[in-house]
């Protein structure tokens, strides 16, 4: 059992406006200095003007992960060891108490309850030797009523007002609130969210989104250990309370159902301090826990078994200081309650039944053992064992000697003496079958040599059709080299690119030359131009694909690694579920091979997870030079066209016409192919999704690139987005409240 009093930190809200004069920080001390109103009286007036509160921690201008590394964090880790916990936000109206539980839109500024479940199932997968189940629970007060945010119908006929009841075992529970089971935090989010949007929330002067309930989230967790099979499970709850901002109504100007609103969350806050005044007061014996539906279900919280942590929220603003006095007075008195806080465990009647009869068993044999050695005469050893008892210890002992169990279970050393007599007869059953078998084979002769294996004659390997050689496929003789024109290749700087129409003519049997030049062959042409004038755009075309080569290679082992990484998790998980199969159902031990699996299946998800994000990486640099390579090439094949059109003005034609059919092996050839089959590409994916699709796995990239781990957080937010539209239908049919 762990005493300890109720953690208060103050966190400031930020402004423009903060009243340096009034208000004083000073480390862990808040002062503050409200001015005496002037009285039309003569009376003196001796009211106070300066107070001095010192608290656990001050938070100014501080960020969201810095509220849960200071507040939250380590009530979590004690949430694993069996404590309960509370976080709570107090406050006036607008002081950032929902902006510091929930948070933001943004995944940077979400609040302590999205923080606290993605920490909860940080922890659970670095603990795979305890086995968990995690519950989510989500309630408001409104009007001094209690609602469960998570039932789904908000109808006259489905709401349900929840009654608080409390035991001697469990405390202080909601009778009839769903506790629904999370197997990841992206459903624990969604839960959430849902939530969310069923709260009541209303505008004023001094907030446009003022929640208009106390609003308590809770996680419950319950853990029992894979290696032991003692029964003990660990349960624990972790309350995640945002309460409503006390309110003026001088100052927000509500009237109607929100001034009627506020009159409700004023009287439960006053309730509330009344019960810490009597929490403080050692001269009380009563607390009044059950003077509101708040008080009554932060009994454990106030004074129980709970480690609380109250986080007063207060606007640094000279407009505020009477509202800011207040909740530093409140969370001063706060701090003068002590929790006892206990580990929460039970134990199965069944499993201690189970164990205490294992070690009845192991302690019987011992006896027996022992009364045997020192000659106990009360207990009966010398009588013989019966046929069917021989039997059955002749059969633990064959299948001891032939390896199909480990170990044979002794139980006294009558049993001993008896399998020594069982295993003198095998040896001396075994000798005698050996002596046996070798006078026979001595009086058989040399065994009759067995046939010679038929070799392959040279004739019959020539008979074979379709013979593979030695690099793969099947062997179709050798091509004829392809002969080449040198005096065409030496008539030209281009090579073969440049031939006369009376050099054509006289290879084609003699006749006269004719002077007139016909332009030469464009494919022809585009590979001398790569050697002379466009030998810069031609290297760096190389270098390119040379890179691309690279960014391939590498993308194909990294799929290799990652293929086999998701081979060997698909085996572990077979392992583990054979496990659980040949398993008995009241087992709860585990053994060291099955263990093992469930720690090696860690790794590997961390592996497969790592090489996945390396492929990824690798896949974006491929594409990007993909592109690269396409864009190099239409620059050379466009400078290329450019050059021919000028060096061979007889070939006529625009822009349009001059390209000639592109042959199929030359590089123009290539790059049609792969503009087709990118377009082609293209295409498909098109047919396979559709333009909502296509944002959504863009976005998924984009997140994956900036911040991997907000991906579970957008998720569920664009879950319940969804579905927040038909909420919104049932919610305008019927008015819930």
């Amino acid at each position: 059992m762990v005493k300890s009093a109720i953690q208060v930190v103050v966190r400031i809200r930020p402004t423009d406006r903060f009243a340096h004069d009034c208000l004083k920080l000073d480390g862990k001390t808040v002062s503050v200095f409200i001015p005496k109103k002037k009285r039309k009286d003569e009376f003196v007036n001796n009211q106070q003007e300066n107070f001095s509160f010192k608290f656990d921690d001050v938070l100014n201008n501080c960020s969201q992960e810095a509220v849960f590394a200071g507040v939250g964090q380590h009530i979590v880790s004690s949430l694993f060891d069996g404590y309960n916990g509370t976080i709570m936000a107090y406050g006036q109206t607008g002081a950032g108490k929902t902006y510091t539980m929930s948070g933001g839109s943004d995944f940077k500024q979400r609040g302590l309850v999205p923080r606290v479940v993605m920490h909860v199932f940080n922890e659970i997968a670095n603990k795979p030797e305890l086995a968990f189940e995690v519950r989510v629970s989500y309630m408001e007060i409104y009007n001094e009523r209690l609602f469960d945010l998570l039932s789904g119908d908000f109808s006259e006929a489905g709401t349900q007002e929840l009654q608080i009841q409390e035991d001697s075992r469990q405390g202080v529970s909601v009778k009839g609130l769903q506790m629904k089971i999370c197997s990841n935090e992206a459903d624990a989010l969604s839960l959430f969210f849902e939530g969310n949007t069923n709260r009541a929330v209303s505008e004023h002067a001094m907030n446009a989104n003022s929640t208009r309930s106390h609003t308590v989230f809770t996680v419950y967790l319950s853990s029992r250990s894979r290696v032991e099979s003692d029964g003990r499970t660990t349960h624990s709850k972790l309350h995640l309370v945002d309460l409503a901002g006390s309110e003026r109504l001088s100052k927000t100007g509500s009237d109607g159902a929100t001034a009627k609103e506020a009159m409700y969350i004023n009287k439960s806050l006053t309730f509330l301090e009344q019960v810490v005044v009597a929490l403080t007061s050692p001269q009380r014996d009563h607390i009044p826990y059950r003077q509101s539906r708040l008080t009554n279900l932060l009994k454990d919280s106030l004074g129980g078994n709970t480690k609380t942590v109250m986080i007063a929220n207060i606007w640094g603003e000279e407009l505020y200081l009477d509202e800011t006095s207040s909740t530093l007075r409140f969370a001063s008195r706060m701090m003068r309650i002590h929790n006892e806080a206990s580990v929460n465990m039970t134990i199965d009647p069944e499993a201690q039944i189970r164990k205490m009869a294992k070690e009845i068993a192991e302690l019987k044999s011992e006896l027996q053992m022992q009364n045997q050695l020192h000659g106990k005469s009360h207990i009966t050893y010398t009588e013989e064992y019966t046929e069917d008892e021989k039997f059955e210890l002749q059969r633990q002992v064959r299948d001891f000697v032939g390896g199909r169990v480990s170990e044979i279970d002794v139980k006294s050393l009558r049993q001993v003496k008896e399998m020594f007599k069982i295993f003198k007869v095998m040896i001396e059953s075994a000798e005698l079958e050996a002596s046996r078998a070798g006078r026979a084979a001595a009086q058989g002769g040399t065994m009759t040599p067995s046939k010679m294996t038929r070799e392959s004659t040279p004739a019959a390997q020539d008979a074979g059709v379709g013979e593979v050689d030695g690099s793969g496929g099947f062997g179709i003789g050798t091509a004829i080299p392809a002969k080449v024109d040198k005096q065409a290749s030496e008539a030209h700087p281009l090579g073969t690119a440049h031939k006369t129409a009376s050099g054509a003519s006289a290879g084609a049997g003699g006749g006269a030359r004719s002077s007139a030049v016909a332009p030469p062959d464009r494919n022809e042409a585009f590979e001398g131009y790569k050697s002379n004038e466009g030998a810069e755009l031609a290297e760096a075309l190389r270098k390119t694909q040379v890179s691309l080569r690279e960014k391939k290679k590498a993308f194909k082992d990294l799929a290799q690694r990652v293929n086999d990484i998701k081979t060997e998790i698909d085996r572990l998980r077979v392992v583990i579920e054979s496990h659980k199969t040949d398993a008995d159902e009241d087992e709860e031990v585990v053994d060291v091979d099955y263990f093992r699996a469930l720690t090696s299946l860690k790794e590997k998800k961390n592996a497969y997870r790592t090489t996945y994000d390396e492929m990824q990486a690798v896949k974006t640099e491929r594409d990007y030079e993909t592109r690269m390579v396409e864009q190099a090439r239409q620059r050379l094949v466009a400078e290329f066209g450019q050059w021919y059109d000028r060096s061979f003005p007889s070939a006529g034609g625009g822009p349009s016409t001059v390209m000639p059919p592109i042959g199929k092996g030359s590089v123009l050839a290539a790059s049609a192919t792969m503009a087709a089959s990118s377009s082609a590409r293209a295409d498909q994916e098109g047919e396979a999704l559709d333009e909502g699709e296509r944002f959504d796995m863009l976005q998924k990239q984009r997140i994956m690139e900036v911040d991997p781990e907000s991906l579970t957080f957008y998720g569920a937010k664009k879950a319940v987005a969804v579905h927040k539209q038909g909420a919104a239908v049932r919610k305008a049919g019927v008015i819930r409240r």
